[in-house]
Formats: C-alpha cells, structure tokens, sequence
C-alpha cells in the first residue's frame, strides 16, 4: 500500500510540473502591472503568476503557523489542568480508602 501511495504521490507531482510548463510556456507575453502611478518591470505572466503563488504559500504558512502555535498552547494549558485534576481525584480516592479501613 506504501508504494502505491508514494507511486501516486510522483505522478501527481509530475502532472503538477507538466501543467506549470505548460502555462508558463503559453504565458510568455512579458506585462507591467501599474499601481495608481507606479509601474513595474515588465516579466511574462508566467513569472507574476509564479511570484503570487509563492507569496499566497508563504502568507498562508505564517497564518497557519501563528494559528497551530495558539492552539497547541491552549491544548497544553488544557492538559496541565486536566493532570492536576487527575492527580487531586487520585488523592480522594486514595483519602477515601485509607478513611474507609
């Protein structure tokens, strides 16, 4: 099952990679994006589109990054709370033993 998976994995990539050469190769007309006044230089639409991809990955690693870091440590303040409640209910019950004898 492994190498199924892991062969499917490297047939999906090289689909991925065949359809980004095929864009970037249909998309080579060079453009200049104009902002209000500014202007830039001009790059075939293939390397903007690239240029947002790698920007929207980053941006969207950093969110996620900042969002697992918050709940990873409410997850912790949870589990500290719940040990310590485990450890109050195992001293009653060992209190109610040694009270019960």
């Amino acid at each position: 099952m492994s190498g199924v998976k892991k062969l499917l994995t490297w047939v999906f990539l090289i689909l991925v990679a065949a359809i980004a050469l095929l864009a970037a190769a249909d998309n080579s007309t060079p453009v200049s994006l104009k902002f209000l006044d500014w202007e830039t230089v001009s790059l075939p639409v293939a390397w903007w589109m690239l240029m947002a991809f790698v920007v929207g990955v980053t941006f969207g690693t950093l969110l996620n990054l900042v969002s697992n870091t918050r709940l990873r440590m409410n997850a912790r303040r949870a589990r500290q709370v719940a040990e310590g409640r485990t450890r109050e209910l195992d001293q009653a019950r060992a209190e109610a033993v040694q009270a019960a004898e």
